[in-house]
């Protein structure tokens, strides 16, 4: 769901409401100049008539502070005032490149894109206030969510020329003028985090709480062992635990997704989290530890420190360092050994999905968004472009429960590297 409402400029210009840009994530994707929209989350910068700026945030809110750090590179562009910012998660769409959030590339992946998109909006800005004082642009600065016009003291808010901007031509981002480093006013410095208060409050919308009318919930009990496989299972006491509606085993047959393996597992489908809690705890399985079965800890480290002793390939040199440590009047040589940890969340792994004869809607916290349009697509045997996956932790949400009303709700189960393993229908 793009949210793009089809309007002419003219009756868009009528509305008087703002404009709003829309650029590409990567550098590579600009293309064409974007023509002058209507209001749509498909566009990185929006002002409005009421002197609000919001921003799309492409990236995932990891605890990083990606929501902050971001707009706070758009905003500084701009010349935005930052109390006016308000900021908004971006739907996975390809207007915005690509929407993986990893490697702490966020802000390196995205700085130029942003610059230039708040750039932009600033020098369109500049030219209709320059315009309606029939002044030389380069007369004129923005300022704080202002143009200003020194030699006349005049001043003019974004939000009162944001109509005027929108009647300009969008100049190519690679043509518009960036800041000076050195005149930043707001990148470099210490802001609070915009979705702070609504963490530390409470109404931060994780994904473990999407509800939504007739919604059941789902847990799976897989091998303890990766690789392992299911042998048998008896349901009889899980069944019998109020509020469990199916117990069902997930053969995959072996299929993958890019290089993991869906695991199997068996899926306990009820009324609510207590009831498949209690489901899967009751449930009787007999498992086959597979190829792993006998890994642990200590086998772990004794095939690490046969690794280290073997003999290794040089892919770079610099300095000499075998002939320093033969010359070096002292060495020191020491082993540090830490427990095996799991790489896991805080939260449970978790989604919602809506399957529909032609379409699918899935509600995540993931990081990957497009993965998951891409493994809901390919379990379903629909187009890519029949899944929307929306982010959790976003005010979105509440505009898809407007949108759709009540939902038939259907489980997706994550398996335990994130992947999305089986998607059912009931």
């Amino acid at each position: 769901m793009s949210g793009v409402v089809p309007v002419t400029r003219r009756g868009f210009l009528k509305a008087g409401a703002g404009f709003v840009l829309g650029f590409q994530l990567v550098p590579e994707l600009f293309g064409e100049p974007v023509a002058v929209a209507s209001f749509s989350p498909n566009a990185f910068l929006a002002v409005s008539a009421d002197e609000t700026v919001t921003v799309w945030v492409a990236r995932s809110e990891m605890g990083q502070g990606v929501r902050t750090s971001l707009p706070m590179i758009v905003a500084e562009e701009l010349e935005a005032d930052w109390s006016r910012v308000r900021v908004e998660q971006a739907p996975l769409d390809e207007k915005y490149g690509e929407q993986l959030t990893g490697g702490s590339y966020s802000i390196r992946g995205s700085w130029e894109t942003l610059r230039r998109a708040g750039a932009t909006a600033r020098e369109m800005l500049v030219a209709a206030a320059a315009r309606e004082w029939r002044v030389d642009p380069s007369t004129c600065r923005a300022e704080r969510g202002a143009v200003l016009h020194p030699p006349t003291r005049r001043r003019l808010t974004y939000g009162r020329l944001a109509a005027a901007a929108a009647a300009l031509p969008v100049p190519a981002p690679e043509t518009v003028r960036l800041k000076e480093p050195k005149t930043f006013r707001l990148v470099g410095t210490s802001v609070a985090r915009v979705d702070g208060p609504a963490i530390v409050s409470g109404r931060a919308v994780y994904g473990a709480d999407v509800r939504l009318p007739g919604m059941l919930f789902a847990t799976v009990e897989r091998c303890p062992v990766v690789g392992g496989k299911l042998v048998s299972f008896d349901a009889k006491r899980a069944q019998a635990v109020p509020g469990v509606r199916h117990v069902l085993p997930l053969d995959n047959g072996g299929r993958t997704f890019g290089q993991a393996v869906w695991a199997t597992g068996i899926a306990v489908v009820a009324d609510s989290t207590w009831a498949a809690l209690e489901g899967r705890r009751a449930l009787d399985i007999t498992w086959d530890d597979g190829p792993n079965g006998a890994m642990s800890s200590e086998s772990i480290w004794r095939e690490l420190k046969g690794a280290a002793t073997a003999e290794a390939k040089t892919t770079h040199t610099a300095g000499d360092a075998a002939g320093a440590l033969a010359g070096a009047a002292k060495t020191i040589e020491a082993v540090y050994e830490v427990p095996y940890l799991a790489h896991a969340p805080v939260e449970t792994m978790n989604c919602v999905a809506d399957v529909r004869d032609d379409r699918c809607l899935v509600w995540a916290p993931t990081q990957n968004p497009a993965a998951i349009r891409q493994a809901a697509a390919q379990i379903l045997g629909l187009a890519p472009e029949k899944v929307e996956a929306y982010r959790a932790f976003s005010e979105k949400i509440a505009l898809v429960y407007r949108e759709y009303g009540a939902l038939r709700i259907v489980d997706c189960v994550l398996d335990r590297q994130g992947g999305i393993s089986d998607i059912h229908r009931w």
